[in-house]
């Protein structure tokens, strides 16, 4: 507001942010959005989660807001973990209490160790790509910036994964390198073609958690159309 003449005058107000360009600085909050896709993913069926929620929704089958041990398992086998592979993650994610604790609402941990989506943003580490802000909002320079360090808009191998990874490294953070190993190590081995690339559209989607039910449909076709061969 702006005094002008003795009266009060509105001024305009902040941009909206959906209309803003996708390489400014400029978070957002409920869109996964890249200069190729500057609406974000088509369809989302739960656009008022925020982009880190909407992220690990897949794993929430039954829409509670919490992610339970055997959710994660479930989700994890659904999009084509390993048995053992997934008894891991969710060994990793659940049993050494930090995600189940940090996002709850008390000082008291859950009894069954569910993780509470509305407070997934606590989980925020360093040593990642800066994507996901502090809020769970997504930054689009951020994720142009991974593809300026890769001098590509894919990972074409191991090797591609690893440099990501030094160029994100944080000094003297060994939680925060160990957990953006293990979200690339899963990505790159999970969502790779048969070439062995991850392209840049399915970066885009892990973000906002598309590419997990993608995964999982996929997944569901293939095991049909073997049953009938």
């Amino acid at each position: 507001m702006q005094q002008l003449s003795g009266t009060w005058q509105p001024q305009p107000g902040p941009p909206v942010l959906h209309h803003c360009p996708v390489t400014a600085d400029v978070p957002r909050a409920y869109q996964a959005v890249d200069s190729k896709h500057p609406d974000g993913s088509k369809g989302l069926s739960i656009p008022t989660y925020t982009v880190l929620q909407q992220h690990a929704a897949f794993w929430d089958s039954d829409n509670d807001g919490r992610i339970y041990p055997y959710d994660t398992f479930v989700g994890c086998r659904e999009i084509g973990m390993s048995l053992l592979l997934s008894l891991a993650f969710v060994a990793l994610l659940h049993f050494t209490l930090l995600a189940p604790y940090m996002t709850q609402d008390s000082w008291l941990l859950h009894p069954f160790l569910a993780i509470h989506l509305k407070n997934l943003h606590r989980l925020h580490h360093a040593s990642d790509t800066g994507t996901y802000d502090e809020e769970g909002r997504m930054y689009p320079r951020k994720f142009e910036e991974i593809w300026e360090v890769l001098g590509a808009e894919q990972l074409s191998s191991w090797a591609d994964v690893r440099r990501l990874l030094a160029a994100n490294r944080c000094i003297a953070d060994p939680l925060g390198w160990f957990a953006s190993a293990v979200s690339w190590g899963l990505l790159y081995g999970l969502a790779r073609d048969e070439r062995g690339v991850l392209g840049r559209e399915a970066v885009r989607r892990c973000f906002d958690g598309t590419l997990f039910y993608a995964l999982a449909e996929a997944r569901r076709a293939r095991a049909l159309a073997s049953k009938y061969e």
